[in-house]
């Protein structure tokens, strides 16, 4: 029966979701509304690189959020949510929520699943160094780039097939042309032809 009751009330923290800090709500966002990428995500890793990640602080919502890009479209973001507990005490709240851009353009889906089941872990780790005053775990950041790497190679391989096999296509094509065009062919521009006498 306490097997039951714990596990029962492990499930309700869990469902809860957050960390409490002892840390009023109003200086708990004010901390978090400068707190910025965490460290290794300037560039993102692996086959996330071609994606741009942009901090924003939102008053409105006592919260924060990373938004993640590709070409403009809206692939995820990652929210940190302030919500007051007691005076003097906050939990703090990260969450995933998926973006408007449509899963089967570019990589998105991959992307999103990347993001929520890796990159979030840096963020997390990021608001939680940041209220302990600890420093950013880097054998989290280094298993993070592992795992995304790892788990995009082949997305990153095909990228670099694809944009080799447009390369050869234009080149192709411009030979092609040339060939069609004596104008373009790269000839003397005066005929020497009437000096080999």
């Amino acid at each position: 029966m306490r097997k039951v009751i714990i596990c029962v009330a492990a499930l309700l923290v869990s469902a809860c979701g957050g960390e409490t800090y002892p840390v009023a709500a109003t200086d708990a966002f004010l901390t978090l509304s400068s707190i910025g990428n965490p460290p290794g995500t300037s560039v993102l890793p692996g086959g996330l690189s071609a994606m741009n990640v942009s901090f924003e602080s939102v008053p409105a919502d006592n919260s924060v959020q990373w938004k993640f890009t590709h070409d403009g479209d809206d692939i995820g973001r990652i929210v940190a949510t302030v919500t007051p507990d007691g005076d003097t005490a906050s939990n703090i709240r990260v969450g995933y929520m998926d973006g408007s851009a449509p899963d089967d353009k570019w990589r998105n889906g991959q992307a999103r699943r990347l993001i929520r089941d890796q990159l979030q872990r840096l963020f997390v780790e990021h608001v939680d160094a940041t209220f302990e005053k600890r420093e950013f775990s880097q054998s989290l950041k280094n298993d993070v780039v592992a795992q995304v790497t790892t788990a995009s190679i082949g997305a990153v391989m095909n990228d670099v097939s694809a944009s080799m096999d447009a390369h050869i296509k234009k080149e192709k094509e411009a030979k092609n042309q040339s060939n069609a065009n004596p104008y373009t062919a790269t000839k003397p521009a005066t005929d020497l032809s009437k000096y080999n006498n």
